[in-house]
């Protein structure tokens, strides 16, 4: 095989110290494959002609016999491998250390063109080489790395505990892939004697049906951005808590006879719901005055044919919907409009379904959850005024 190994300084990846990490890059058939050095510089040691750290640091000498002796190895080792990450597992070896074995968990993603799973465990990864360093060995992976990994997540990066919880979580995945490819046994576990933190329900905000229509009493051009994001976000409550990626995936097709039906992205699950008459006018009036593939302008033509351009797309619409509507409910007299986001009419949904209606299953169905259990946890934060409510029915008639 013939592939090309060179060091480089990734400076995509560099510190708040103002260092970078040097890597090997590995590169075959159009795919690359990266082993870390360990070794940080700033910018301004490096020599990107020479692909050597100049001689102007202090380490320089050492720094560049290790990088030449791990250059000279991967390039032993492509000459009996097949693909990148052969040469990379051939110099790792099958194991390597957690870091390397979690790097080729996240090569693996990138191969099943896995995209945000990929940018969650990238950042999963980054959090775990600042709280335990560039090469931690599978035997320092313990419950009370574990323990410091959780403190760094709340600590340093200020992680919630549910987001804390969730990188531990990918953690634990990557691990268990480690036993079942037998890196390591499963009595090596750290997750055995680890306690992971408790899911926290989220505080989940929601409008009040009253809300909602300000926002739609709001005179706005019906076609200015305002005005789109608006009704975006008036559909997405109306057509049953809609998440905005498959708002912005709508077409006019998708509206029929009075009735939503389209395919969740996250679930796949369909969904088909009746919609009041302030939806159809709203999905009228954006058949009519747009006239392209989809119902609202937020995507082109062709920009749902690649999965990942239409996911970096629409976290895009994403940001500029959301400051949109923050604006849209200030004007409404909104309290908190600073709280005010897209998933908020899913919320919304969620909260006036559970106290017009008694029947959880036509709720979850509704919201295209894929249990029962999904719906009960989602809708457990806005139950505190649900049981106020019921005692004082019971206080005020005795």
């Amino acid at each position: 095989m013939s592939a090309s190994v060179t060091p480089i300084l990734r400076t995509s990846k560099e510190r708040d110290d103002g260092r970078a990490p040097i890597w090997i890059r590995i590169t075959a058939n159009r795919k690359s494959r990266y082993i870390s050095t360990s070794i940080y510089i700033k910018p301004k040691h490096w020599n990107d002609r020479k692909r050597e750290v100049r001689k102007s640091h202090e380490l320089a000498s050492a720094y560049n016999d290790k990088i030449r002796s791990l250059r000279l190895r991967c390039e032993k080792a492509s000459l009996d491998a097949d693909t990148a990450q052969a040469v990379k597992d051939e110099v790792l070896g099958k194991s390597g250390s957690v870091t390397q074995f979690f790097e080729r968990f996240i090569s693996r993603l990138q191969d099943r063109d896995q995209y945000w799973e990929r940018k969650k465990y990238n950042t999963t990864l980054n959090k775990l080489r600042e709280a335990l360093g560039e090469n931690l060995s599978w035997d320092d992976l313990t419950s009370s790395a574990l323990s410091k990994l959780e403190r760094h997540c709340r600590e340093e990066r200020g992680n919630n505990p549910n987001t804390t919880r969730k990188e531990l979580s990918r953690v634990r995945r990557v691990v268990n892939q480690a036993i079942k490819e037998k890196v390591i046994s499963a009595g090596e576990d750290p997750f055995l004697t680890y306690e992971m933190p408790e899911r926290v329900e989220p505080d989940r905000r929601s409008l009040s049906l009253e809300e909602m229509k300000r926002l739609e009493a709001l005179d706005l051009d019906p076609t200015s951005d305002l005005g789109r994001d608006r009704d975006a976000f008036l559909l997405a409550f109306y057509g049953g808590g809609i998440r905005f990626s498959d708002v912005c995936c709508l077409q006019p097709s998708n509206v029929r006879d009075g009735r939503l039906k389209y395919r969740m992205m996250k679930t796949d699950n369909i969904v088909r719901i009746p919609l009041p008459d302030s939806a159809i006018e709203i999905a009228e009036r954006w058949t009519e005055a747009h006239g392209g593939s989809f119902l609202f302008p937020y995507l082109k033509e062709g920009d749902d044919k690649d999965p990942v351009h239409l996911r970096k797309r629409i976290s895009v619409w994403n940001q500029m919907a959301n400051r949109s509507l923050k604006e849209l409910a200030k004007r409404a007299e909104i309290e908190d409009p600073d709280d005010v986001t897209m998933h908020v009419a899913r919320h919304s949904f969620g909260d006036l379904a559970r106290r017009r209606g008694d029947d959880l299953y036509a709720v979850s169905k509704a919201l295209g959850h894929s249990d029962l259990k999904t719906t009960e946890r989602y809708l457990a934060t806005f139950d505190d005024e649900a049981v106020e409510n019921l005692t004082d029915q019971i206080w005020s008639s005795s």
